[in-house]
């Protein structure tokens, strides 16, 4: 197996206090860079499992340059392995797993879709539609997370005058240059978490 990279990165930095970047990994001049440090979590994850000392004693990694958009590597991480979000760590790497994997989001969708309805298959019917409709709740925090991974999938850009913002991932907005926020959403269905979770509840519901 190759070596994995944020185990690089971390004897590195216990060496020099420095790190380097692999050129792969650096974040472009607008948007993000995570399907690229997720995949890389993944194999952290199969190797070590959720060991967070690498996580503890690295510097913060940002995964853009663009002003409003803090995201690090430490946030993701976290978001995966947290014990306060009521998805099982099992479910939620599965998901990630599915969003950076497979040959379109429609794909990966459908799967990751598969494996959400089927933790719900025990839920009643009015919390089901509950959780789904309130953007902050665990399950739709989950889908937060499967956007962003879809969106740099698919090179989603936003007007040049629209910028994306978020300071706790997974959750972003738009705004504007003004610093206004903007109703903007991409018109890809599979990078608005709202249709991803009309689309789960509609399949949950087929299934129930």
């Amino acid at each position: 197996m190759d070596s994995l990279v944020i185990q690089k990165l971390h004897e590195e930095f216990k060496e020099t206090k420095k790190i380097t970047i692999p050129d792969h990994l650096l974040p472009p001049e607008k948007g993000y860079i995570l399907n690229g440090w997720g995949k890389e979590l993944i194999r952290y994850y199969r190797a070590e499992g959720i060991v967070t000392r690498p996580f503890d004693d690295l510097p913060p990694i940002k995964l853009s340059i663009q002003p409003g958009l803090e995201t690090t590597l430490l946030d993701v991480h976290k978001f995966i392995v947290s014990d306060m979000n009521l998805i099982p760590f099992e479910i939620r790497r599965a998901v990630i797993e599915h969003a950076l994997s497979h040959e379109s989001v429609q794909e990966a969708w459908k799967e990751i879709s598969s494996i959400i309805g089927n933790q719900l298959k025990d839920m009643d019917n009015e919390l089901v539609k509950e959780d789904l409709s309130w953007k902050f709740s665990p399950l739709v925090e989950i889908l937060w997370a499967v956007v962003w991974f879809f969106m740099e999938r698919e090179e989603v850009s936003p007007p040049r005058s629209i910028v994306m913002e978020s300071d706790r991932f997974p959750y972003f907005i738009w705004r504007t240059e003004g610093k206004k926020q903007n109703l903007w959403e991409p018109e890809n269905p599979f990078c608005r978490w709202e249709w991803l979770a009309i689309d789960l509840y509609n399949s949950w519901i087929d299934e129930t």
